[in-house]
């Protein structure tokens, strides 16, 4: 039964398109089972609602205008340079990355990102009589951290959220399953008493070698990702 990789975002869309086969193909093809067919749309319904229903309660990616990790990184990468250009050098690059280049620095993780634009903002105060743009660049890595500390936030109360929900996309999963194994069944028997079993790849798109719902593939199922919009 090939239906044991479908993923939570294409249970949708295998569900919807299994509704409209039920309707299209199955209807008419052996009356006095027509309502059998009915019955399999209407919980194939149930079970495409609650799915969708879980997947909506998804935490929803922070909304962000361009790429702030880069804009932050470049600004490191700029004082850098900034600070080996002043004569004399009266503040070493050590005073804000300790052994590492501002380019290595630039590049770490975003918790670590965040830490570094704090004290970069302090050693920027405490050195501010040897930086003549201090104003400049206290702004902007201020700018920098705020953004940034806002993201991480929200990154972490995703990534939360989205553990607390796994074990009820989970469940969720297997109950949907159950119906749609249980409709595969169902449509198997009336296909079976009308003579025509090869229709089941054409309602069941899980089963063609050909897929012909738009979105989905054979490629390994990634369990937790947004549902489509439709």
């Amino acid at each position: 039964m090939a239906d044991s990789h479908i993923d939570p975002r294409e249970m949708l869309i295998y569900g919807a398109f299994a509704r409209d086969q039920f309707a299209a193909v199955c209807m008419g093809l052996v009356p006095a089972l027509d309502g059998a067919v009915k019955f399999a749309g209407s919980e194939q319904a149930r079970a495409d609602a609650a799915m969708h229903d879980v997947l909506d309660r998804q935490p929803a990616p922070a909304a962000v205008d361009g790429d702030p990790v880069a804009d932050a990184r470049d600004s490191v990468v700029r004082f850098g340079k900034y600070v080996e250009s002043i004569k004399g050098h009266p503040v070493a690059l050590s005073v804000f990355f300790d052994r590492d280049a501002p380019s290595v620095a630039s590049r770490r993780r975003l918790t670590k990102l965040v830490a570094l634009l704090k004290h970069i903002v302090s050693k920027i105060d405490e050195h501010k009589s040897h930086f003549a743009e201090h104003k400049t660049w206290l702004a902007e890595f201020r700018a920098h951290h705020t953004t940034l500390s806002q993201l991480e936030l929200s990154s972490r109360d995703q990534r939360v959220a989205g553990a607390l929900l796994r074990p009820e996309i989970a469940a969720a999963r297997e109950a949907w399953l159950a119906v749609y194994r249980a409709n595969k069944a169902l449509i198997t028997g009336l296909l079976r008493h009308a003579g025509r079993l090869e229709l089941l790849p054409l309602i069941f798109d899980d089963l063609a070698e050909q897929h012909r719902a738009a979105g989905v593939s054979d490629e390994t199922p990634s369990p937790v990702d947004p549902p489509p919009t439709h």
